[in-house]
């Protein structure tokens, strides 16, 4: 089978690029032809891919050999911008990965049109579609799903010590209760500047995740208790009273309030017990694997795109071309922001750094004037001892000449 994904960018470890990642080792694992056509491609994550199957030019697409199209962004219009075919039978699949992003859903209108499968991660995102118009019997939800390594069915021991922080922009309240959760049990931390491919093999090291959004799926299905929180807030741990709230909202963590430092730590602490029953009695992890909903799609029927259609899509090109652009000019800024932000952190720290000698000179500085002091103490008391001595000296030295001179008078009187 040929396999075509297109996707905006392909760069980071995180969102729709990790999606794309797990979908193309999943075809490419059954022996299935794929490529990934991308507008902007960068590392680190392009290095998990085969360069041979990175396209980045239209002209190296020929849909009339593709059997399936799994379209993540608005670029489907794009790929008739120099060519139209005779005619096109594909699964075209038009995927969602959130409620609110415009290059999510700005396709959305002719996706309608061509009457492709839409897929939405999160019951969310599908009623974001159904308000749009899509019909609700023509969307999959895919729950964000996860490859089958990561299923483990194996009971996990109750007693906490390892805890993994998972996060590209850990809230305060979070940072704070690591400190102090750091005092008695070992909290490690990827993302944001510590980038990390996260693996079956790495979740299941850990005895609980801090995380929200693709990695509580990791956790589900490697029957690791996942404490939902992050940046818009969140549940804490999941459990029966709010497991569907989160679900709904994709594990994002939206739809919750926001926690105190300590209200977290105390949550943790006091509610890993039961977490960890509720993740060893949830049964219902085939919804989350990845396996399992590749099964309905590659079951879904065919669709005729003939050239009318085909026209139809052109005024689009202009909207897509557009868009791209802004995602490189955002990605530019992004990437300048972050130089500009890591020279702030270097300067920072070269600061602190100064401070720190600063105060070490100072230390080194008060012990010697102390020693100084302590010299000048000594010299003074040493004085003072002579003083004293040269004092009691002259005294008895008086008394001694006094008895000297009886003594000779004595001895004068005594001899003669």
């Amino acid at each position: 089978m040929n396999v075509l994904i297109l996707t905006n960018h392909l760069a980071d470890l995180c969102g729709s690029e990790i999606q794309v990642l797990e979908l193309y080792n999943y075809f490419k694992n059954r022996n299935h032809n794929v490529k990934v056509y991308v507008n902007i491609m960068d590392y680190p994550i392009i290095e998990y891919f085969d360069k041979n199957d990175l396209l980045t030019e239209v002209e190296q697409i020929n849909l009339d050999i593709i059997d399936i199209v799994w379209s993540q962004h608005c670029l489907f219009a794009s790929l008739f911008q120099n060519r139209i075919y005779k005619e096109l039978h594909i699964k075209l699949i038009s995927v969602h990965l959130s409620p609110y992003e415009m290059l999510e859903l700005c396709s959305v209108p002719y996706m309608k049109l061509l009457k492709c499968v839409f897929v939405a991660n999160s019951l969310e995102t599908k009623d974001k579609l159904i308000s749009l118009g899509v019909d609700n019997d023509n969307i999959l939800v895919s729950n964000n799903c996860a490859p089958g390594g990561y299923l483990n069915n194996l009971p996990k021991k109750k007693n906490l010590h390892n805890i993994l922080v998972i996060s590209n922009h850990v809230p305060q309240e979070i940072m704070e209760a690591i400190d102090i959760l750091s005092e008695k049990y070992q909290v490690s931390m990827i993302g944001g500047k510590k980038p990390v491919l996260v693996n079956p093999e790495l979740i299941k090291k850990y005895d609980m995740l801090i995380t929200i959004g693709k990695t509580v799926q990791y956790g589900l299905l490697s029957g690791v208790p996942v404490y939902c929180y992050d940046h818009f807030g969140g549940p804490g741990f999941l459990n029966h009273e709010n497991f569907e709230v989160a679900r709904y909202y994709n594990f994002s963590g939206r739809g919750f309030d926001k926690k105190t430092a300590k209200q977290i730590t105390i949550e943790i602490e006091e509610g890993f017990e039961l977490a960890s029953e509720f993740i060893s009695e949830y049964s219902d992890k085939g919804y989350f694997l990845l396996e399992n909903f590749m099964d309905i799609i590659i079951n879904q029927k065919d669709i005729l795109i003939n050239q009318d259609e085909q026209q139809a899509l052109l005024p689009y090109i202009a909207m897509e071309k557009k868009i791209a652009e802004l995602y490189i000019l955002i990605r530019k800024i992004g990437k300048q922001a972050s130089y500009f932000s890591l020279a702030l952190e270097t300067t920072k720290e070269e600061l602190k750094q100064k401070e720190r000698d600063i105060e070490n000179f100072s230390t080194e500085l008060k012990i010697v004037s102390e020693k100084i002091i302590l010299s000048e103490e000594k010299i003074i008391s040493e004085r003072n001892e002579k003083q004293r001595i040269h004092k009691k000296y002259k005294k008895y030295s008086k008394f001694l000449k006094i008895v000297l001179i009886i003594l000779g008078l004595f001895l004068v009187l005594y001899y003669c």
